[in-house]
């Protein structure tokens, strides 16, 4: 099977041109019309007459306003036209631009309590032996004290999340703009969930799939190496005991919490000559903080179970064999809940957004596979997946 050169993307909504399907009629064989939540697409065979340099497919392929896929499979041409049957409004995204706000504020909060500072001048509610903390007031100046925090943690996050929307929209895909996850810095050092966007279109082939999956994750670890590094440089060795398996350390209102090494982050602090690593705490330095978490975010995305960016990446190299190597995954991962129990949590938080499966739904031109170049990548993924992965993040 050999994928034809010939492809057309084009977004209909940008051109503001209707997608007329009845057109291409006359040049196929036979043809099927699946109406998806977004999206129809229309799937046939051109006739044995025609091929995709024939005048006819040529013109009909530059004028159709939504994306046109052409695949030679055993000498019949599969055509694949992807069309929305009506126009969307417009509207502001108002909610994702809400929702960040937010997290810009949670995240500063917290960036202000890792210095010492409470900006929400924080009280609590007590009932027996429950206490939980809520914020009373709100002191700008001491939130600007979790700037050194905030500001590049958001970047790299937005990076990851823009990664995939670039990505997306390069291969014609319509996705949201990123829906970040607030969280109260009481309960959370960092003081968010992370962000997520939501593909609107399907994804056809492997290699659009593989695109729009392993771009996050390659903007989020290009962008936090050089983060944890220099923070490292900056960091500052404090008397007491660590180990190797929890080396690194936070303050957070003047509680220590014990952060994890991987082969990773072992590599990047012996690179930025950190002597005492694995005996003495390493009292971390903001930037540093936020690089050990870009890697971190990228380990976990990089799970090869469902339709995380692993399993985009896993499914889009090797088919239907992501499902069986997702499910040893998931059982290493359960064994691994015994050294941290917050594992437990991701892979049943998995299973409940997956209804259960830890597979990756089918495309829906399964081949040809993936080129040399996204192979070699996917392999290079791998091993960044292995190099972030940490089995103990978080010791308290």
């Amino acid at each position: 099977m050999v994928i034809l050169a010939f492809e057309a993307i084009i977004m209909a909504a940008e051109m503001g041109v209707k997608a007329d399907p009845t057109v291409w009629l006359p040049l196929l064989d036979e043809h099927r019309l699946t109406a998806l939540a977004h999206d129809t697409v229309m799937e046939g065979t051109l006739r044995p007459d025609l091929t995709p340099e024939h005048p006819e497919v040529v013109e009909q392929l530059d004028a159709w306003p939504g994306r046109a896929y052409l695949n030679d499979v055993d000498g019949r041409v599969e055509v694949l036209l992807v069309y929305q049957p009506k126009d969307e409004p417009r509207s502001i995204p108002w909610l994702p631009a809400l929702l960040f706000l937010a997290t810009l504020v949670t995240t500063l909060g917290s960036g202000a309590m890792l210095q010492g500072v409470d900006p929400f001048a924080t009280a609590f509610f007590e009932w027996g032996s429950l206490r939980l903390p809520y914020p009373t007031s709100i002191d700008f100046a001491a939130l600007e004290r979790g700037l050194p925090f905030a500001i590049p943690f958001l970047v790299v996050l937005l990076l990851h999340e823009f990664g995939h929307y670039l990505a997306a929209r390069w291969h014609g895909v319509r996705a949201s703009l990123p829906y970040f996850i607030p969280f109260p810095p009481y309960y959370s050092v960092i003081g968010t969930m992370g962000a997520f966007l939501r593909l609107r279109g399907p994804s056809v082939k492997r290699r659009v799939l593989f695109d729009i999956g392993a771009s996050g994750p390659l903007a989020s670890f290009v962008a936090s190496v050089p983060l944890f590094v220099y923070g490292l440089t900056q960091s500052r060795v404090i008397p007491g005991s660590a180990s190797a398996a929890t080396p690194f350390l936070v303050l957070f209102f003047d509680q220590p919490v014990w952060l994890g090494s991987g082969l990773g982050t072992s590599a990047l602090a012996a690179a930025a000559g950190v002597d005492a690593f694995g005996s003495d705490p390493i009292l971390l330095h903001p930037l540093a903080l936020v690089g050990w978490l870009g890697l971190f975010v990228t380990a976990l995305n990089l799970l090869p179970l469902g339709q995380l960016d692993g399993g985009h990446i896993l499914y889009a190299q090797r088919g239907h064999g992501q499902e069986r190597l997702a499910r040893l995954f998931l059982g290493a991962l359960l064994l691994l809940g015994f050294a941290w129990k917050g594992w437990w949590v991701w892979a049943v938080l998995v299973l409940v957004i997956h209804r259960g499966g830890v597979g990756h739904p089918p495309l829906l031109q399964p081949e040809p596979e993936l080129d040399r170049v996204r192979n070699g990548l996917a392999w290079a993924l791998i091993a960044i997946f292995l190099s972030c992965f940490v089995p103990v993040p978080i010791r308290l």
